[in-house]
């Protein structure tokens, strides 16, 4: 009669079903929002609102909005940044699916055989190691995946911010404000005269330039 082996009943423990990689994507339109929070630059120029121009000229201070909302939802670079970004984001949630559903089938088999008392005790303590290690290296897998999607996140919002101010020195110099500032719902700004609103114009070139580049 074969002895019963002392190993414990094995409980795997999933890594979190989202993986923490899916809140990226969650969280990544507001972090990008942040970066264009850094608007408030010089000057812009061009196309812009005729009203906003005559309210320039017309006092010491010229100032000029842009709806960082709106950029954010129509603005060409961020589409497309937003689709990697999620592309990424699912490969690797993909990939750690498969692993984890395959470790839960080695766990689940393993418990199997323990409950039938059809391994051997130093068998069973073999195969518990072997399985705690797997465990591991699924949530280090995890770990290295989330800071993966957070440099790229980072990666992307330096473009961003890169390609917002390089294209307002430019835009600038057309109109000369002094200030443009970013406004957007439920922001530190409460209330914007319309026709301060220069977001259509900056929109347009933005995304003409993109398709240009």
């Amino acid at each position: 009669m074969q002895e019963e082996t002392p190993v414990a009943a094995y409980q795997p423990q999933s890594p979190k079903s989202n993986l923490n990689i899916v809140l990226t994507i969650i969280n990544v339109v507001l972090l990008i929002g942040i970066v264009i929070l850094y608007f408030i630059v010089l000057k812009p120029g061009n196309g812009t609102s005729a009203k906003a121009v005559q309210k320039a000229s017309g006092g010491s201070l010229s100032v000029a909005y842009v709806n960082s909302d709106t950029l954010l939802a129509h603005y060409d670079l961020v589409k497309q940044m937003r689709d990697e970004l999620q592309k990424n984001t699912l490969t690797y949630e993909n990939e750690l699916k498969n692993k984890q559903s395959t470790f839960e089938k080695d766990a689940a088999y393993f418990q199997e055989q323990v409950n039938k008392k059809s391994i051997s005790e130093a068998s069973a303590q073999e195969v518990y190691n072997s399985l705690m290690a797997e465990q591991q290296k699924l949530y280090e897998l995890r770990e290295k995946y989330s800071a993966e999607i957070a440099r790229k996140e980072f990666d992307m919002n330096q473009l961003l911010l890169d390609s917002l101010n390089n294209f307002l020195e430019r835009y600038n110099k057309k109109m000369n404000f002094d200030y443009i500032l970013s406004y957007n719902k439920g922001g530190s700004i409460l209330n914007a005269n319309d026709s301060l609103d220069i977001t259509n114009d900056v929109l347009l070139e933005l995304n003409s330039e993109y398709k240009l580049k």
